[in-house]
């Protein structure tokens, strides 16, 4: 029979920290991903969608699209179309959506992270309302399922003195799962 291990509120906060840190870098990555989508960035190029970073300090939207291919070439092809309507067409079939930046650094649920785009036009393209209705709707179900409950959240341990049989006037701890 195994012997009760010996509570340790340290280690128990060390690992609701570590599984804190785990989810909320779980978050960072599935925005990032999604914001990273034609359904919830707005589309032209592709270059906006695919500008989507994480970083601990406030991001600057400085990237030109001209500067980075194949965005650059899309635009030009894009920009030849004569008409509103040829070039509304020539944007859903030529655009591309391919994420520019990986998020590889481990974040600290401590401290701040800043989830943004490297476009320069950034502050134009949010004016289509894509971004804000996924920051208003879904990024809240997307928080609780992936910060959520994964096992047992917290477990409280306290000392007790048997009062029958075996147990009888021995010292015992007991834990509890909540």
């Amino acid at each position: 029979m195994a012997k009760n291990p010996i509570f340790s509120a340290s280690k128990v906060a060390g690992d609701l920290e570590f599984k804190l840190n785990r989810d909320y870098n779980a978050l960072i990555r599935k925005v990032i991903k999604r914001l990273s989508t034609k359904k919830r960035s707005p589309i032209y190029t592709g270059f906006f969608a695919s500008s989507w970073k994480a970083q601990s300090v406030p991001i600057k939207p400085t990237d030109k699209v001209e500067k980075y291919q194949p965005w650059a070439a899309i635009k030009k092809q894009i920009n030849a179309g004569k008409t509103t309507r040829e070039r509304k067409a020539l944007s859903k079939t030529l655009s591309k959506v391919e994420p520019r930046f990986e998020t590889r650094r481990n974040f600290d649920i401590k401290r701040s992270v800043y989830i943004g785009n490297k476009a320069q036009y950034s502050f134009y393209a949010l004016e289509s309302g894509k971004v804000q209705l996924f920051m208003q709707g879904e990024i809240g179900q997307l928080i609780k399922d992936t910060m959520g409950d994964k096992g047992t959240t917290f477990v409280a341990g306290d000392v007790g003195i048997g009062s029958f049989g075996k147990t009888s006037g021995k010292e015992y701890i007991r834990y509890t799962e909540y």
